[in-house]
């Protein structure tokens, strides 16, 4: 009968998959060289095949090593995972806050917001992630994060699913455009001017690629990107007009943009979502209680000087 593995057999192996020699593997694990080596044979002799060949000193990984180093280093994240879950346990005794969110209010609101919160709840621990709405939306349910910004489409199992309502697309346009001239951006404006879309995978992208297409209306998709931030680069450099998210534009404070409303509106659907059936702290509810006031667009816009 084989032996079982041991987890330091395990640790063996994955410090010289990483390492690449044995001598790296001994340093990383802070052991002597036979010891290691002495390890991945006892894994090799448990297992029943050869996970390295050696040449002169040299170890190769076999290819049932890298297919086995793929599981191990899955197991490696999740231990990861477990050791931040016990960390944020432990804080937790003094508050803890763990948010996930989308990029646009990851990387614009929620900074500004969860800084003015921390102010006032010095003694709560604050995360903040920046995450796909499928990753946001999974991890909430299985109560990993406290809140979540995200797309939500339809219910999902094991949310409380709360739609910011009213958020709009804005236009991002080089400040000395001549369309920078007007308070609001229409459709028809668009004509023969060059696009740089978020791509038909976002809300923005397709419905704007949907309203130029029924109104036959000739404008070039020059680029594409999948981050706001992106676009707004590209048009600060003059490659063409942009229409992103909310919070984005509105965080912008570059005197190369200008920030115009468009029309017809383009909704932005994004939601606040909270594990179900969990009671929330109150270091949730208070950080919800500011979002709510700070994602509309009269709360987003009324900052601008270029309005």
């Amino acid at each position: 009968m084989r032996r079982r593995l041991t987890w330091r057999q395990i640790e063996a192996f994955r410090a010289v998959m990483l390492r690449g020699t044995v001598s790296g593997a001994a340093q990383m694990m802070n052991m002597t060289q036979p010891a290691v080596s002495r390890l991945v044979r006892d894994m090799e002799d448990s297992l029943g095949y050869a996970l390295f060949s050696r040449v002169g000193g040299q170890v190769t990984p076999t290819p049932e090593a890298a297919l086995l180093h793929q599981e191990v280093a899955m197991s490696f994240v999740s231990l990861a995972r477990i050791e931040r879950t016990a960390l944020d346990i432990r804080r937790g005794q003094r508050g803890a806050l763990r948010i996930s969110a989308m990029a646009g209010p990851a990387l614009s609101l929620l900074p500004r917001l969860v800084a003015g919160f921390m102010r006032a709840h010095p003694d709560t621990y604050v995360s903040i992630h920046n995450n796909t709405t499928p990753v946001t939306l999974e991890r909430v349910s299985l109560r990993q994060y406290d809140v979540g910004l995200c797309y939500v489409a339809s219910p999902y199992p094991g949310l409380e699913i709360e739609p910011l309502d009213g958020l709009e697309a804005l236009c991002v346009l080089p400040t000395g455009h001549p369309l920078a001239r007007r308070r609001v951006v229409r459709l028809t404006d668009l004509q023969g001017e060059r696009l740089l879309s978020l791509g038909l995978g976002s809300q923005v992208g397709l419905r704007l690629d949907t309203l130029l297409r029924m109104e036959g209306i000739g404008a070039t998709v020059a680029a594409e990107a999948s981050a706001s931030e992106v676009l707004c680069s590209l048009v600060a450099e003059g490659a063409g007009l942009a229409l992103i998210d909310p919070f984005t534009a509105a965080n912008l404070r570059d005197p190369a943009l200008r920030v115009r409303r468009f029309e017809p509106a383009i909704a932005y659907g994004v939601a606040m979502v909270f594990p179900e059936a969990v009671p929330r702290s109150v270091a949730t509810a208070r950080l919800s209680e500011m979002i709510r006031e700070a994602a509309t667009m009269p709360a987003l816009l009324r900052g601008r000087r270029d309005r």
